[in-house]
């Protein structure tokens, strides 16, 4: 999950200035009580550098909440001279880039990659270059990073997928050999299997997909790229099954693609119905979309506080996306308004015994 791995990071080198109570808040991941107290110091603090520490931390509060909007609101806070700083420039090109200003975002993270305390712009700077096409330049960032170590594995996928893209499949095999030892996922096998059909290993590629569907069995690009596999070792009829399959996945898939638009449409008709938001969230952590139902849980929270079904979306939207102490956070939080809520109580003893050391 982009917004929580990179904000991390940047919120580490966040604190001069601003409130003692919202650095410990916002180190906990409690970004709506430190939210509370950055606006109270703002309405009553003077212009100066506590202000503007207070309104950087805001904007970066709101950002780690998917909040693009607000985080840009809270910018404009800042004075001139603050909104050059290296951590101001950084949340503003989060906020172009969920604009789709993505030439600017670009431009502004090139002039941060590599500078001390921005550990996240290089890679940021990839993943846009990566969504409009430039593989090259992705790929060669990438490479820098894994290099040093500081690719996690969303970073190694990125980098897997750019050099398939590249035709540089001895190389992806290699990148996604050493990331199966520790991750065993769908995507790996998946993606192995695509470095494996490029070196027309066309056997050794099937079996990969074969094991990608066999862990995801809706796992739409696998079951094509195993027709193809086949096709092109000539198992005709392991082919015909493969496509079949193929083919039903692609009606789940426009089913899921409509029902998402239509989501979509009523929150942009409706943005103030918090029900919205939440459907949507909903939908999207049933499908498997972790970071859209974070937002869209924070877009309807912010609406609603005391939203219990909003603050057990978050929770379990959390979960999913390895954000474990923020989840507990919000389980917590979802127990202490509904103390009779059996579901976050087993969820919450569950998400403690598979990782509390993480």
């Amino acid at each position: 999950m982009f917004a929580v791995v990179i904000l991390a990071g940047l919120l580490r080198f966040a604190g001069q200035g601003e409130p003692v109570d919202a650095q410990a808040l916002i180190r906990s991941g409690d970004y709506e009580a430190a939210i509370s107290t950055l606006e109270k110091a703002l309405q009553v603090g003077e212009k100066g550098r506590g202000h503007e520490a207070a309104a950087l931390a805001l904007a970066e509060c709101y950002l780690s909440m998917g909040l693009f909007t607000r985080a840009g609101k809270a910018l404009e806070l800042l004075a001139p001279s603050a909104s050059r700083s290296s951590r101001c420039r950084y949340v503003l090109a989060e906020v172009l880039a969920s604009r789709g200003e993505t030439a600017e975002a670009e431009k502004i993270l090139a002039s941060l990659s590599g500078k001390d305390g921005f550990p996240g712009a290089t890679f940021r700077l990839s993943v846009l270059l990566f969504e409009r096409g430039d593989y090259r330049n992705a790929a060669e960032h990438l490479a820098v990073l894994s290099e040093a170590g500081r690719l996690d594995y969303y970073g190694e996928i990125y980098r897997v997928r750019a050099l398939l893209a590249l035709d540089r499949a001895s190389e992806a095999l290699a990148a996604i050999a050493s990331l199966g030892k520790k991750h065993d996922t769908p995507e790996v096998r998946y993606l192995s299997g695509r470095a494996s059909l490029l070196l027309r290993r066309h056997g050794a590629a099937a079996e990969q997909f074969r094991l990608a569907l066999a862990a995801n069995s809706d796992y739409l690009e696998a079951a094509f790229s195993l027709a193809r596999s086949l096709g092109q070792e000539g198992d005709k009829t392991g082919a015909a099954a493969a496509m079949r399959r193929f083919k039903d996945l692609q009606q789940v898939e426009k089913t899921r693609t409509r029902k998402a638009n239509l989501l979509s449409q009523r929150c942009r008709r409706e943005p103030d119905d918090a029900a919205a938001w939440l459907d949507a969230g909903e939908f999207y952590l049933s499908i498997g979309d972790a970071d859209q139902a974070v937002s869209h849980s924070w877009r309807a929270l912010v609406m609603d506080r005391e939203s219990v079904r909003g603050r057990l979306l978050l929770a379990r939207a959390l979960r999913n996306a390895g954000a474990y102490a923020q989840s507990a956070l919000h389980y917590r939080k979802v127990i202490t308004q509904s103390p009779g809520n059996q579901s976050a109580v087993s969820e919450l003893i569950e998400l403690i015994r598979k990782h509390a050391r993480k």
